[in-house]
C-alpha cells in the first residue's frame, strides 16, 4: 500500500478533528427537560406533553424526578427511529398489563 507523503502530513490534522468530535459527543446531555426535548425533536412543548401522555412510557422514555419531567435522549432517539413510533405504545403496554393483572 503506497500512501503519498503529502497525505501522511494530514494524519495529525485528522486526529485533532477526531478528538474534537469525541469531546463534543461526550459532553452532550443525556437528560432533557421539556423545553430541551421540544427543541431537540422539533415539536412545541405542548406537543411534547401530548406525546408524553399518549405515546411515551414513564420509566422508559421519561422520568419524573422532584416535580420535573426528564426525557432520556437515547430513548427518544430510539423511539423516533423505530417503526413503533407510529403505533400507540402506551395503549399496547396498558393492554399487556391488563392481560397480566
Amino acid at each position: 500500500m503506497n500512501i503519498p507523503f503529502e497525505n501522511l502530513e494530514k494524519i495529525n490534522e485528522v486526529l485533532e478533528k477526531l478528538n474534537i468530535l469525541e469531546q463534543k459527543i461526550n459532553s452532550e446531555k443525556r437528560w432533557l427537560n421539556t423545553k430541551e426535548a421540544s427543541y431537540y425533536l422539533g415539536y412545541s412543548k405542548e406537543h411534547i406533553h401530548k406525546l408524553k401522555d399518549n405515546y411515551l412510557i414513564e420509566g422508559k422514555h421519561y422520568y419524573k424526578k422532584a416535580g420535573r419531567v426528564l426525557f432520556d435522549k437515547l430513548e427518544l432517539d430510539t423511539w423516533v427511529t423505530t417503526s413503533l413510533a407510529n403505533k400507540d405504545t402506551k395503549a399496547i403496554t396498558e393492554k399487556l398489563l391488563e392481560g397480566i393483572l
